[in-house]
């Protein structure tokens, strides 16, 4: 039977999707939190500019605004997100390990799978140790501790970065380039007593 174009497409989405890469995207916090701020970063913007009973110059200001600090938010996030995980997950990890030699043998277990994953150098070989420690993940529970604790570091770094460092961080270096874009100092004002400021 003729495969025709279409089908062909359709095959090939399906099987991106349902890939192991696919549902590993899905589950990881890391890329939940990029995607979704990705998606503030354009559709927060347009929509303020096109909010039709708004202010003509108080919304472009806004809009601008809320462009500029979701994007330096994802920049600021995918910087620093793996070094603060990292480190967050070493150190919870050694907590557990001193409390409970049942938590560090699947924290072991878990770590061990991870760096023979990372240090495999044949693609084939590679993508066969992530099929299976994808199918590990699911199906045995001593791999369950791991990758709970890998998540509960990146959730607590995401909080950190998103909700701490990155108001602080736009504070000191969004406003001067606000300033730079709207010289206007009399538009500025009147356009930030109109808006309010970007939550995360």
């Amino acid at each position: 039977m003729q495969i025709s174009p279409v089908q062909k497409t359709l095959i090939n989405i399906r099987n991106t999707v349902t890939s192991p890469k696919m549902a590993e995207f899905a589950r990881n916090t890391v890329c939940a939190i990029a995607v979704e701020t990705t998606l503030k970063a354009t559709g927060r913007p347009a929509f303020i500019y096109y909010d039709k009973h708004a202010n003509k110059q108080s919304k472009k200001y806004a809009a601008t605004k809320e462009l500029l600090y979701q994007s330096f938010c994802l920049g600021l996030y995918l910087s620093l997100i793996n070094k603060f995980k990292n480190k967050t997950y070493q150190f919870i990890s050694k907590k557990f390990a001193q409390k409970n030699p049942e938590d560090k043998r699947k924290l072991d277990l878990y770590d061990s799978f991870q760096n023979k994953i990372q240090a495999e150098k044949d693609k084939t070989s590679k993508k066969e140790l992530e099929k299976q420690f994808s199918k590990l993940l699911h199906t045995n529970k001593d791999y369950h501790f791991g990758k709970g604790v890998k998540e509960f570091s990146s959730i607590v770094s995401t909080v950190f970065i998103l909700a701490i460092c990155a108001p602080i961080a736009s504070q000191i270096i969004l406003h001067p380039v606000m300033d730079l874009i709207f010289k206007d100092k009399s538009h500025t004002k009147s356009a930030q007593n109109a808006e309010t400021q970007p939550i995360q």
